[in-house]
């Protein structure tokens, strides 16, 4: 009798086998959620209600690691763990049962919170170009060009041809281990693409690359070194603070008051909602949507995988900004007496 810890363990160890860093951490986390839950438990007694009980404990509680509500993308990434699990023991005859993971069976509640991706708004997109920081030049390609956090880091100013308005997106980096980038060749998902640099940040880019002094990398870290993940995620954070500071400042002149410093001691309040590299690319793509690019040719700006991906994405945008032509309902109400509202006189 084998418990499930013990089987989760052996196929943990063949699934993570040469796999990158990013992969194996998230797939550790997958395991870790299943195994804090059916722990020591015969894997052979395990059915198909104990899978749903767990369904049910996961759309009722936190997630520990985070204290926020288990996302419905979260959850099937645990069923899917759960079901791969199984079918490695069957198949190399270390169990003897059914599979209580069959996703045929195993349906997530549809109440289960979907994680959303937002856009920065009008107010975030004005200090991003107009306030200067060591990570505005990044931040201004991500959300114009659309390029993700792991194809900034490595972009070289011989990437970027300034005649032709054009960036070589060609590598990327990947996780190594907790701290450390490796570039690769090509981008995320195998695949080059060439991208047109709008006109509104030309300058900004020549002048960044003026003032580069000769670097290799368009975004480095104060020695000149690529980033770490340290380095980003600190830089990240002082840009992000930076943005808010000037933002406090504006809304105190508004008002007729003195901004307080920026390292004061009561601290400063958080008055712009801090946001992610992946909200900037979700912006682009967002403004590629307003500005009637159709769905292939902005999937090949984006580098998805498959136009489908970006197909979900125009989707959802179109079910939140279209606005439904009712003007037939409201002559035909209008023009019908059955239809007229009499307002009620005052009965005081």
């Amino acid at each position: 009798m084998k418990s499930f810890e013990e089987i989760a363990g052996v196929w943990l160890e063949s699934e993570i086998f040469g796999k990158q860093y990013s992969y194996r951490k998230g797939i550790e986390k997958d395991v870790e959620h299943l195994i804090n839950y059916f722990g020591t438990r015969n894997c052979e007694e395990i059915k198909g209600m104990d899978v749903d009980k767990f369904i049910q404990y996961e759309t009722e509680n936190v997630n520990p690691n985070t204290g926020k509500p288990f996302s419905k993308r979260l959850m099937k990434a645990h069923l899917s763990a759960g079901l791969n699990i199984y079918d490695y023991a069957l198949e190399n005859d270390l169990i003897d049962c059914r599979n209580p993971f069959d996703r045929k069976k195993k349906k997530i509640p549809k109440s289960a919170p979907v994680e959303q991706r937002t856009p920065i708004d009008d107010e975030q997109k004005e200090m991003v170009l107009r306030v200067y920081h060591r990570a505005q030049i990044a931040a201004v390609i991500m959300l114009y060009c659309g390029l993700r956090r792991g194809e900034i880091i490595p972009l070289e100013w011989s990437d970027i041809d300034l005649l032709n308005k054009k960036i070589a997106v060609i590598k990327s980096v990947e996780r190594v281990d907790s701290n450390n980038f490796r570039v690769k060749g090509h981008t995320k998902n195998g695949k080059d693409r060439y991208i047109t640099i709008p006109d509104n940040i030309i300058p900004l880019i020549k002048l960044e690359k003026f003032q580069s002094n000769g670097k290799k990398l368009i975004f480095t870290q104060k020695c000149g070194k690529m980033h770490t993940v340290g380095s980003w995620q600190s830089t990240w954070e002082s840009y992000q603070n930076t943005l808010n500071y000037e933002y406090y400042c504006q809304q105190m002149r508004n008002v007729g008051r003195v901004p307080k410093p920026y390292n004061s001691p009561t601290g400063i309040p958080q008055l712009l909602q801090h946001f992610t590299p992946h909200q900037l690319r979700h912006t682009y793509c967002t403004m590629l949507y307003h500005a009637g690019v159709d769905a292939l040719k902005a999937s090949k700006l984006m580098g998805h995988s498959n136009v489908q991906i970006t197909l979900d994405i125009y989707t959802h945008l179109e079910q939140k900004y279209r606005t439904i032509d009712i003007s037939p309902f409201n002559n035909y109400v209008r023009n019908d007496v059955a239809n007229l509202v009499i307002p009620m006189t005052n009965m005081a």
